[in-house]
């Protein structure tokens, strides 16, 4: 029994030409994760067709790439940074409506909200495409269920980079409509935001910042509007490995701390590269 099952592209969108893109795929019916999980994605790169033309198409290259559907999706959908010198992400950005990617059987990840008990405040704490496991959460409305609050924190170097923020910026509208309430904060490190990028926070706080800055600064929790506890808050980290290390360090000098056998914890990381 083969460990993988093939599907196919149904759309793309390009949030930021030959860098930034999503990619939505079919789905096997037999495939199933909890929101911040990740699979493994497949694609036939290189020579190896070439060399053969009569066997059909299998993958020989594999990636790791967080779901960034809703569980219940009847579709797959990807977020991906294109790395210009890689050996996945540029086929993977050629892709066309019709053309075959491959799924691992197999879902990866403890990034989940299992990794927890209720809290008042979830933060999702992002920098890049680490925002793609963050997405599932919030389009799964069991989230909504648990936490009176989510905050959700996305760095990246330009607002050029800022994908989903339509809808980011919509679900706080929307939330607040139902009487919850969602904060979206990006931050960007490179130039200052302007108020319609970020309309939860104050125009003078709109200065360019490293999250990491922030939160030593003490600004994050100003911008926010929301103190960061450990008794009330669960926090979540994804993206850059560096910033997930130095962010790891400053919290736990605040009290946050991973889960461990028999004691829930308040802190969940994982590097997304």
């Amino acid at each position: 029994m083969s460990r993988y099952t093939q599907q196919t592209v149904v759309s793309k969108t390009n949030w930021l030409t030959d860098k930034l893109f999503s990619v939505t795929v079919t789905r096997d019916p037999d495939f199933s994760f909890l929101p911040g999980q990740f699979a493994r994605l497949g694609l036939c790169v290189g020579d190896q067709q070439a060399s053969n033309a009569d066997a059909p198409p299998s993958p020989n290259e594999w990636r790791a790439y967080s779901m960034v559907s809703r569980p219940d999706a009847n579709e797959l959908e990807f977020y991906s940074v294109v790395v210009p010198d890689g050996k996945f992400s540029p086929a993977l950005a050629r892709l066309q409506v019709g053309e075959p990617l491959w799924i691992d059987k197999t879902v990866f990840g403890f990034l989940t909200l299992e990794r927890f008990v209720d809290g008042e405040d979830l933060w999702l704490v992002a920098t890049g495409t680490g925002l793609s496991a963050y997405l599932s959460m919030l389009r799964d409305p069991g989230t909504w269920t648990r936490f009176k609050r989510i905050i959700l924190l996305h760095g990246v170097r330009n607002a050029t980079e800022l994908a989903y923020q339509d809808e980011l910026i919509a679900l706080t509208q929307r939330s607040a409509n139902q009487g919850a309430q969602f904060i979206y904060l990006p931050v960007t490190s490179q130039e200052p935001l302007t108020c319609d990028l970020s309309p939860c926070i104050q125009p003078q706080r709109l200065n360019a910042a490293r999250l990491t800055t922030l939160l030593v600064n003490g600004e994050l929790e100003q911008r926010v509007g929301v103190a960061l506890e450990p008794i009330r808050s669960r926090i979540m980290l994804c993206g850059n490995p560096a910033m997930v290390t130095e962010m790891r360090g400053l919290l736990s000098e605040r009290g946050f701390a991973p889960g461990r056998r028999g004691v829930a914890g308040n802190l969940a990381v994982e590097n997304y590269w």
